[in-house]
């Protein structure tokens, strides 16, 4: 049954009505923000770090805003058939065709409050990115065949979100955070109900589909590589005639003050009970906002915040914990504080011991001391200094908060705002946000027989109470306006001019190589430090060994505590990560331009100079054996690891870098610093900086610090090969809710291999959403058989496999894997057209170029080449490479790479094994360096429950 509420066919606002004109400071060189005839906001952003940009459209449509529908999540139907869908002036595969020719990456997402659809392509492009959107925007059909595959494919978005714990942690939030006022849309879930969604018809769609998306509640803002005034022009030139249209006047129930809080259980697949404690917040940017940011640091944001010291290392009540304040413009967030407990933890006492620690800041009986206050702010200067290094990330940030507040600036408004907040206001916040009975608490626990995973339905309306007051909603952008108006007003000025430069490259007298690259388009320094080994140095039986001597770096060293170093680094906003991946270890930090050499001293001690103290491991150990139990809380990683078991057998890739907990709970410190220092080798080694820092004094600091170690390893980094791909099937149960596929073809590549840009082009080829051709095979022909799937190259030092995996159900698995399967064998048994390699040649272009945005990515990238033997520093090895490819190139490396096919398949409900083998063309044994996986239960006839 559909909700009736006080949104029940609203009145409509007028079309016409007035709106301020924005000041001269709307428009500069960098920048443009334009308020079109009909209330459409249009801002253009110039970034010219990477030629790419990023075009979105904005829609204040979420699911807060469905009326008469609430809770049948139509706004995020809508949005699936509008991304891409047949408009009056093309059919959905010419759009299709279009975006696979510019290369682009394409998607849309639903939220609370908005619908986005994003382009993200070359800057080039960025008219073709801009009529498509516009296209879609204004002329879609909602064609009944569209409606009924995406139909088809958003029930399975509904069982994909009941195998994610977080989806349901956060369902179970939103039923807590408004119980005081059930007939609140925001209790329900965006993607709405099963039952709601399915009676949902195709004239309900189009009649919302005209009555929300008018221009007057939109905002298209492109940001990238472009000429703002033309880009602002040609938005203008195709919105300009679209008129303007009445919306709904909407009113939503305001939770009463006095209300109750509320305690909710909820279950999931997972290996250990999930924590949500929170408060009613405030609103964004309103009375208590900013210091509740900084009192949510204080608590709980990184190594030095209080119940991170006291909860997680002193008392070890906990394996993770972080505070935060969460605050929206639509209505009172939350303050919350999550938290994984540990094992034999008693729940009881954690939540005393975070009350514990909230009363004590708000009741100032520990004060919050001159230092915690300015190590927060210093949080926050750093992470609006590091925001806006990529297209698409500022262009939802401008969008984001130009809806919300009217401000396109308001980052960096808050960033100087909030550094005039005194202890005070931290204390006075906490004392009316977050009083000692106002708490509720969403637990979320293993699931089992008794209690299995959990579902979700329309909760009851409200009766027998007080109708509760009313706030009304506004959606027309003249509101926007307005406060823009104010803001615009307030401007920063001009932005410095952007300096990129050359990459340059030394090596050191020990043998480390140094690179470095300035990069002037924000304050902030990465810093990288990568050497080979990680999990390919683990030795068999040790598995999980050098991840966790990494995870010990900085848990003291050269003297200093942990404590202190984490005090040093977040006294500076700088951050230090240090842990393991499959090819190599790594330490990485970030600071602003004026901390870098003090971060890089820090980083070269922790790197160098660990001191394996042994009180701390006993207090990573817990946190890394939880991190094991965590990697198949999601359907996607227990496939993985299910897979990778399977599929490497004996080899170190069997197992994920975090390895094996039999493994971790046995080592020693003297185990771990014997590790660290078999692996501390800097011929081996790459340092990488990149960012507002001068060459000649990143080699000079280097030398300073790095140059004077000489290597401990006693042997050759010679990484066992993993031997034949294997070829199989194999079916794994679950306990959730959902069937899912992945398939690993080889034999694969390395990162040097000859025909590592051939199987780029290739995979893009035959994935990238939503011309390529699985994702048409799987889910553009129809029926809708899968939500989720993607195919890529797993690659390293060692060879690797190709990889496609999607969810789908149990029975449509057979189809979806023999679709899949075809997709594959066309690729080696004909050409592509001349128009399919292109637009695959066009998306391997425009990946790397939207890859090399941000200073970590260009660090890391360069580091990684380096090790992977890869002399490519400007990409254009790479891009010739790509460009003089041929149809029978691709047919080629097909047949060369996509050989032999291995399959796990995960699912809580029974399959054909046989009919899947024979879809997939293998055998019933695994073979290779594959072996069979332990049984999962009791044989039975097909279908059954496999291995």
């Amino acid at each position: 049954m559909k909700q009736t509420t006080s949104t029940r066919d609203p009145a409509l606002t007028p079309a016409d009505r007035d709106a301020p004109e924005l000041p001269a400071a709307a428009e500069t060189a960098d920048r443009v923000v334009r308020v079109l005839p009909n209330r459409m906001v249009v801002v253009v952003q110039k970034v010219s770090t990477a030629p790419v940009v990023s075009a979105q459209v904005w829609v204040k449509t979420g699911s807060l805003y469905e009326q008469e529908h609430v809770g049948a999540g139509l706004s995020h139907f809508l949005e699936h058939l509008l991304s891409g869908g047949t408009t009056s002036t093309r059919p959905e595969a010419d759009s299709n065709a279009e975006l696979g020719r510019m290369g682009a990456q394409t998607n849309a997402a639903t939220s609370l409050d908005t619908v986005r659809y994003y382009i993200n392509t070359t800057a080039d492009e960025a008219p073709a990115a801009i009529d498509l959107l516009s296209d879609w925007m204004q002329s879609n059909l909602v064609l009944e065949s569209e409606y009924t595959r995406e139909r088809e494919v958003i029930q399975r978005e509904f069982s994909m979100g009941d195998g994610d714990p977080n989806r349901i942690l956060w369902k179970l939030t939103q039923q807590a955070r408004f119980a005081a006022t059930p007939d609140h849309p925001g209790i329900h879930p965006t993607i709405g109900y099963l039952d709601e969604f399915l009676s949902i018809s195709r004239d309900e769609l189009e009649a919302f589909y005209k009555r929300m998306y008018v221009p007057n509640n939109m905002v298209f803002v492109v940001a990238g590589d472009v000429d703002p005034a033309a880009t602002a022009d040609r938005i203008a030139s195709l919105w300009g005639d679209v008129p303007a249209a009445g919306l709904p006047t909407l009113a939503f129930p305001v939770e009463p003050d006095e209300a109750e809080p509320t305690d909710v259980t909820g279950y999931a697949a997972v290996a250990r009970p999930k924590v949500r404690m929170f408060w009613r917040g405030v609103r964004l940017a309103s009375e208590h906002d900013y210091a509740l940011d900084l009192a949510a640091s204080v608590l709980g944001s990184g190594d030095a915040s209080r119940l991170v010291k006291k909860l997680r290392d002193e008392r070890q009540l906990v394996t993770s914990i972080d505070a935060y304040n969460y605050s929206t413009a639509w209505g009172r967030g939350f303050f919350g504080v999550d938290f994984e407990p540990a094992e034999g933890a008693d729940l009881g006492e954690v939540k005393e011991a975070v009350l514990a620690e909230v009363d004590a800041l708000r009741a100032g009986t520990i004060p919050v001391t001159d230092a915690e206050l300015a190590r927060a702010k210093r949080k926050v200067l750093v992470s609006v200094a590091a925001a806006g290094q990529s297209a698409d990330a500022l262009a939802g940030r401008i969008a984001s908060d130009v809806i919300s507040l009217g401000d396109p600036d308001h980052l960096r408004r808050y960033g100087e705002a909030i550094q005039s907040v005194r202890p005070a206001a931290l204390a006075a916040a906490a004392g009316a946000v977050l009083p000692p009975a106002g708490v509720s608490t969403v637990t979320l626990l293993p699931a089992d027989e008794e209690n299995p995973v959990s579902t979700f339905g329309r909760l009851a309306a409200s009766s027998g109470h007080a109708e509760p007051r009313e706030e009304a909603f506004d959606l027309d952008n003249a509101r926007v306006v307005s406060e823009l108006a104010g803001t615009l007003a307030a401007d920063a000025g001009e932005r410095e001019p952007v300096t990129l430069g050359e990459q340059q490259t030394r090596t050191l007298s020990n043998g480390l190589t140094v690179i470095a690259r300035r990069n002037t388009l924000v304050p902030v320094v990465s810093m990288q430090l990568f050497t080979l080994g990680g999990l390919l140095a683990d030795e068999p039986g040790r598995e999980g060994v050098g991840n966790a001597a990494w995870s010990m770096l900085d848990r003291g060293a050269a003297g200093r505590s942990a404590e202190q170093i984490a005090e040093f680094l977040e006294d500076r906003g700088a951050s230090l990560a240090t842990a393991s991946g499959n090819n190599t270890d790594y330490v990485t930090a970030r600071a602003l331009a004026e901390d870098w050499k003090p971060v890089m001293e820090t980083m070269a001690d922790v790197a160098l100079r660990p001191d394996f103290p042994a009180d701390q491991w006993d207090k990573v150990r817990p946190r890394l054996l939880a991190a094991i139990d965590r990697q198949t809380d999601s359907w996607h990683g227990e496939l993985r690891d299910r897979f990778r078991h399977a599929y490497y057998g004996d080899h170190p890739w069997s197992e994920t870098p975090r390895g094996v907990a039999e493994v971790v709970e046995g080592l020693t410190v003297e185990a771990l610093a014997a590790e660290h220092a078999a692996r501390l080798d800097p011929a081996r080694s790459v340092l990488s900086v990149v960012g507002d820092a001068e060459p000649d004094a990143v080699f000079a600091e280097a030398e300073r610090l790095f140059g004077g170690f000489a290597s401990t390893s006693g042997t050759a980094f010679d990484p066992p090969d993993p031997g034949p791909a294997p070829s199989g099937l194999e079916v794994f149960e679950t306990d959730k809710p959902v069937t899912a596929v992945q398939i690993g073809y080889g034999p694969g590549i390395t990162r040097d291999d000859p025909d590592y840009a051939a199987m780029q082009v290739l995979t893009r080829l035959l994935s990238s959403f939503p011309s390529g051709r699985l994702e048409q095979a799987l889910r553009g022909e129809g029926p809708g058989l899968v939500y989720a799937s993607q195919a890529g190259n797993v690659v390293g030092v060692v060879p690797g496999f190709f990889a496609v995996l999607f969810n789908t159900s149990a029975d449509t698995a057979v189809e979806a894997t023999s679709r899949a399967a075809a997709v594959v064998e066309n690729a080696r048994a004909s050409l592509a057209s001349d128009d399919e390699l292109a637009r695959a040649k066009a998306r391997v272009l425009a990946d790397e170029a939207f890859g090399q945005q941000s200073n970590a990515q260009l660090a890391a990238g360069a580091a990684l080449d380096k090790l992977y033997r890869v002399s490519d520093p400007d990409g254009s090895k790479l891009r010739a490479a790509v460009e003089a490819l041929t149809p029978e190139d691709l047919r080629d490396v097909a047949q060369r790479r996509l050989g032999s096919a291995f399959a796990a398949v995960l699912t809580q409900d029974p399959v054909d094994g046989a009919a899947l083998r024979a879809a997939l063309g293998v055998a019933a044994a695994a073979t290779g360096s594959a072996v069979p996986p332990q049984p999962m239960g009791a044989p039975e006839p097909a279908p059954v429950f496999e291995k």
